[in-house]
């Protein structure tokens, strides 16, 4: 449904501007957008969720039956003796308006959860999303916030007030145009709704019906001081919200702990083809869900549920934080594919187990979108093929040998703008400005650059790998590495590394080479032992 924003009257002063979202039937709406992920098409008979011995929602199909919210089961069986009745579930529903409130936290600062069936959200920074069609932004907000919510499979209608109440009392009963909504005429958008949409207590209620009052502007006409004298405070506040006075501040929801979504099956599933039709729609949700809280997940654990009995436990590690579900699906597949399961699938659950905050840095001249996403798609077919652990970035740390001065981090495609590839050396390695290394026995005359222009390869040995020097007259000509001869066409003065005398000492005098076949390398000579190895390569 298209979104129908609406404004009271100017409101009440410190009253917050509220977006609110009304799922209606929303444990049917849950029901039946878990067996869409199941791959179920519709319900094979009249479908009703029941609570407390009534209906508390229904279908198109049960409807036709005369079927109605509130009918008693007995009643809605003898109008339907095939109806399949559902018992309702608080917790899952619950469940469901908090996944949609942490996705929602992506277009808005703070969404409080108004149980049973509606979301409150702060449109104070509506504004910002002003247009020449827009002045104000709101109606924009509640477009983006329908298209989110329909993505995540739900119905929703809107309403934009000053206040929490009127504005949910607004999504769930109005039904007007836009017109009637803004209020336009001297008239109340509240004034035509009926009395249960300001959600009285009943006791108050049942009174306020006993006489005569029918709508919200029936309400909102009677003297205050009379509802205050026959019904105290509770009174009084029915009338100010009648009014569309409700100065109460949103009550935001912080999410406790990382999602987790679950994927229920009527029938076992033998392929694996239709249990990524609904890890897709899992994935979708919790995508949106951690997008909304601006995390990216780095760990992700899938358990299949196995019939008759058993399960299968599946770990992803995700080469970097990632709120992409298509990336996640990716990896999925070439797990899933290599699985042998003992028994068909009767039920799936996805967890985050690890999330860190996702990056988002912006693009530096010259990079491409679509380029940086296929190295995401490399990095993460290689993490699902070789296992956790086998992709990762190198992060410079304070260490004497080069060997050592690095540790694993989270792979990140894009370099941030200033950042270089030279690690920082420990004080004890560092030389002053224009201090000079004494060069090599087989590079006389070469001098030590200055330290702004030294630098570190790209790719380092995991272990240095001896070469014989060739040459004449103290001059470095050639290497031979293994059964081959490459000659030195260009070498860089020395650089020497020295320390850890606490442990195991070392004195290197490093070089840049340029070597005939092989590209740019690092080589050192070892005081140690005289010998000349090579140690990494400047891609």
């Amino acid at each position: 449904m298209s979104p129908d924003p609406g404004a009271v009257q100017a409101g009440c002063p410190g009253a917050p501007r509220v977006l609110a979202l009304c799922l209606p039937e929303l444990p049917l709406q849950r029901v039946l957008r878990a067996r869409e992920a199941a791959g179920v098409r519709g319900s094979r008979a009249p479908l009703a969720v029941v609570g407390g011995g009534r209906v508390v929602a229904c279908d198109a199909e049960a409807r036709a039956c005369g079927i109605a919210p509130g009918d008693a089961l007995v009643e809605a069986r003898a109008a339907c003796a095939d109806l399949e009745a559902l018992d309702a579930d608080e917790a899952a529903d619950r469940a469901a308006l908090e996944g949609l409130a942490e996705a929602l936290l992506a277009i808005a600062p703070a969404v409080e959860i108004a149980s049973p069936d509606a979301l409150l959200l702060d449109a104070s920074g509506a504004s910002l999303l002003a247009h020449a069609g827009d002045p104000s932004g709101e109606a924009t907000l509640s477009q983006r916030a329908v298209e989110l919510a329909s993505g995540l499979g739900f119905r929703c209608r809107t309403a934009v007030a000053w206040g929490r109440g009127p504005a949910r009392a607004l999504a769930r009963c109005a039904r007007g145009g836009p017109a009637d909504a803004d209020g336009k005429g001297g008239r109340s958008p509240m004034a035509a709704l009926p009395l249960h949409a300001l959600e009285l207590a009943p006791a108050l209620a049942g009174r306020l019906a006993a006489l005569g009052l029918r709508s919200v502007g029936d309400l909102a006409q009677l003297p205050p001081s009379t509802l205050g004298h026959r019904f105290g405070a509770p009174g009084l506040e029915a009338w100010r919200l009648a009014q569309g006075d409700d100065p109460s501040p949103l009550v935001p929801h912080v999410p406790s702990a990382l999602p987790r979504e679950t994927l229920e099956l009527e029938d076992p599933l033998t392929s694996f083809e239709p249990l990524l039709f609904g890890l897709k729609r899992l994935c979708d949700s919790m995508a949106a869900r951690l997008a909304g809280r601006g995390l990216g997940a780095t760990r992700l654990e899938l358990v299949l549920a196995l019939d008759p009995r058993g399960e299968e436990q599946v770990t992803i590690a995700l080469a970097q934080p990632s709120s992409a579900a298509s990336r996640w699906l990716l990896v999925l597949r070439e797990r899933l594919e290599a699985l042998r399961l003992e028994g068909a699938v009767a039920g799936a659950s996805l967890e985050v187990v690890e999330a860190a905050p996702a990056s988002s840095e912006q693009l530096s001249l010259g990079d491409r979108a679509e380029q940086l996403a296929a190295l995401d798609i490399v990095l993460l077919r290689l993490a699902a093929r070789l296992g956790d652990g086998a992709v990762f970035a190198a992060e410079p740390v304070e260490r004497h040998r080069p060997e050592a001065a690095y540790r694993p981090r989270a792979f990140a495609s894009a370099r941030r703008r200033g950042e270089t590839s030279t690690p920082s050396r420990p004080e004890g390695e560092k030389r002053k400005k224009g201090e000079r290394v004494p060069p090599s026995p087989e590079v006389q005359g070469s001098a030590s650059p200055p330290s702004e222009e030294l630098e570190r390869p790209t790719r380092l040995l995991p272990r240095p790998q001896a070469v014989i020097a060739l040459g004449e007259g103290g001059r470095l000509a050639a290497v031979r590495l293994g059964d081959r001869t490459l000659r030195v066409l260009a070498i860089s003065p020395a650089e020497r590394l020295w320390g850890e005398w606490w442990n195991e000492s070392f004195q290197r005098d490093y070089h840049r080479a340029r070597l005939e076949g092989l590209g740019e390398c690092w080589i050192f000579w070892d005081a140690a032992d005289g010998r000349l190895w090579l140690h990494g390569f400047f891609d």
